[in-house]
């Protein structure tokens, strides 16, 4: 196929282009096309109209790994590809008519797995009312005075706050009076690949997206999709690649409010920007200290990580430097890449990627999942060593479903973080999770006599904590634990955490009897045993039916040894049920005054929680009289037993 026809095929390949406004562009770049020039610019080919390339009149680059980007008529790129014309992100710009300057819209990206995310500048405002007329002096206040004490309360540096509170973003209303309003960019999950369609994953720091001159990240880390942060940083180098090439920017700092400093926050910045420190000083030390991670500057690194994707193969693969450093295999339910580990690279459940001169091999644990040929134009250099040999484990993941893992969609596995709310709504059940899990942990730190019992336990049941399942259990000793799911890709993705950090430790023996069971077939089975510990989720949909939520309750405590520990997230109002059922209310919160969702609303205060719901750590009472009366019913009428334990489900 001729050059330009190839070109061509590329951007008007069907899904390529899902912006409305970027049509236009496309056309454009097809009309002219028999009139472009081709020159080499820094090793990078550039097609152009007229006779010297610049900025406004370049319409496609290919660099040297053969990805493309395709450019508007004022120079910015709406269309970045792999070779084969995989799309890897769009972006969507638009003139303001008030300033006559174009600004970026809104941008998708393509993860690995092949879900779409994206960004929406200034997506959510923020505005508070501050009332200082009664202060002493109120009326010689200055704005620099306003930003000195919000520096302090928030314990961040002086610097942070200017950057982000502008003179622009403060509305005087009188003396002392102030409404103060901060935007910030959005993050979404694109279950159509558009905008049409969002599922919000995270507010962002607002960014200049015209002239950068910050490395942002997300404020809700969990929430972020597993390779949305190598996506989201392989946009981020390419336009502030492009701006390069305009003039020369200032470095880029890494700013928050406050910055959330991470190795792996930096192992990710470092992939992609070269970062340098103030003379004579630590450049991990500097970063790692949340007040001072600004001081860093990160300037463009000319040999980022390159994604590929391949139909014939069905995977996409990340290059840097001719080394692969990871493989996506799609449509994989596991859900889980395969990483190469001869670097110091640590993969998830023994999922490796090993490259010799004739193939690329895809190991899961000892198995050959996958094998197939490196393509001369992945531009991957074989390894010199043998394969890294796995470390020996008793026992893989898979062990924790009897072998056999759910059946599951694999989009809906890789999108199991909690996503929280944009606005004023309530966070939803699976997202609150590991919000509880966290205030559960915290109550056993709190109670004194906590180590003494653990060691006495030997049988937990886990039920309905399906996201934070992993959280409920304890590695470090030998147990007995039955989970009771409902969700799959939830149940999946816990299994995995928790046989990872396991495995990490040396602890897997301790969990040879963890069990994953579906709710619909072990719950009654489940049940009919006793426990040293449970922990019980209450579904929202039952806190409106007493009679739902008091079977739970009898199932639960009947399912309890004598003395045993119970964490029960449910409504408020089940604590009256306490008593009767012999069970000592020790520590119990509404989730809406626990800590950490108090810290979450910091950050969005417009986040609802169900005001009903709480958390309770309650010890069943050793009566004997009590337990045996319990027991010789269960004995004598089965049935009512029966039907409370199935009510639960």
């Amino acid at each position: 196929m001729p050059e330009k026809d190839e070109l061509i095929s590329i951007l008007t390949h069907p899904g390529n282009i899902r912006f409305h406004t970027n049509e236009n562009a496309m056309l454009a770049i097809e009309r002219d096309i028999t009139n472009f020039k081709k020159s080499f610019i820094d090793g990078i080919e550039t097609w152009f109209l007229n006779d010297k390339p610049t900025v406004a009149n370049t319409r496609i680059r290919r660099y040297p790994t053969g990805h493309l980007v395709f450019y508007n008529s004022e120079g910015k790129r709406f269309l970045f590809t792999d070779p084969g014309g995989h799309p890897l992100h769009e972006c969507e710009w638009w003139e303001n008519a008030e300033t006559g300057k174009t600004k970026l819209a809104s941008v998708r990206m393509q993860l690995d797995c092949e879900q779409w995310f994206g960004i929406k500048p200034d997506a959510n405002t923020f505005s508070v009312f501050v009332d200082l007329k009664d202060r002493p002096r109120s009326a010689d206040m200055t704005l620099d005075d306003l930003r000195k004490e919000a520096a302090r309360a928030w314990d961040i540096p002086i610097s942070e706050i200017e950057y982000f509170y502008r003179d622009e973003n403060f509305i005087p209303y009188g003396i002392g009076e102030y409404e103060i309003h901060l935007s910030k960019d959005g993050l979404y999950v694109l279950p159509d690949g558009t905008f049409d369609r969002t599922i919000f994953i995270s507010n962002m720091p607002r960014t200049n997206w015209e002239a950068l001159d910050i490395i942002t990240v997300v404020e809700l880390f969990q929430s972020v999709p597993p390779g949305a942060g190598g996506a989201a940083f392989e946009f981020f180098w390419g336009l502030y690649e492009d701006q390069v090439r305009e003039k020369q920017p200032e470095p880029l700092r890494f700013r928050g409010l406050p910055a959330y400093p991470s190795t792996k926050a930096f192992q990710i910045f470092s992939a992609f920007f070269t970062p340098t420190a103030p003379e004579g000083e630590d450049l991990m030390n500097v970063f790692m200290d949340f007040h001072r991670s600004h001081q860093i500057t990160w300037n463009l690194r000319p040999d980022p990580p390159w994604r590929y994707f391949s139909d014939k193969y069905s995977v996409c693969l990340t290059v840097q430097n001719n080394f692969l450093y990871k493989v996506t295999s799609l449509n994989d339910p596991t859900a889980l890449p395969f990483i190469n580990c001869s670097r110091g690279g640590k993969a998830s459940c023994q999922r490796q990627v090993h490259v010799t001169k004739d193939s690329i091999i895809l190991l899961d644990g000892e198995d050959i999942f996958k094998k197939f040929p490196p393509l001369s134009q992945w531009q991957i250099f074989p390894q010199e060593d043998a394969v890294l040999r796995q470390p020996a484990h008793p026992f893989g993941w898979q062990k924790f479903f009897k072998d056999r893992p759910p059946k599951m969609d694999p989009v809906t596995a890789v999108l199991t973080v909690p996503f929280y709310p944009e606005g004023a709504r309530e966070i939803e059940e699976s997202s609150l999770q590991p919000m509880v899990v966290d205030q559960i942990l915290f109550y056993m730190e709190m109670f004194p006599d906590m180590p003494n019992r653990l060691e006495k336990i030997s049988r937990v049941l886990v039920h309905n904590f399906d996201t934070a399942v992993a959280g409920c259990i304890d590695c470090t000793r030998k147990r007995e634990h039955r989970v009771l799911f409902n969700h799959p890709e939830f149940a999946q993705k816990n299994a995995q955490l928790l046989w990872d950090h396991a495995a990490s430790k040396g602890q897997l023996n301790n969990l040879r009897e963890v069990s994953f069971l579906p709710e619909n077939e072990y719950v009654e089975s489940a049940y009919a045993e006793k426990y040293e510990m449970i922990f019980r989720w209450i579904p929202f949909k039952s806190y409106h039916d007493p009679v739902a939520c008091e079977n739970i309750l009898n199932s639960v405590t009947h399912a309890m040894a004598s003395s045993a520990l119970l964490f029960l997230v449910g409504p408020r109002q089940i604590s009256d049920l306490f008593q009767q059922h012999s069970l000592k209310n020790i520590y119990n919160d509404p989730v809406k005054d626990m800590p950490f969702f108090i810290q979450h609303k910091k950050m969005y205060p417009e986040t609802l929680v169900n005001p009903e719901v709480s958390v309770f750590f309650a010890q069943k009472l050793a009566h004997k009289s009590f337990i045996k009366t319990q027991s010789l019913q269960a004995q004598e009428d089965p049935g009512p037993i029966r039907e409370k334990v199935l009510s639960s489900a």
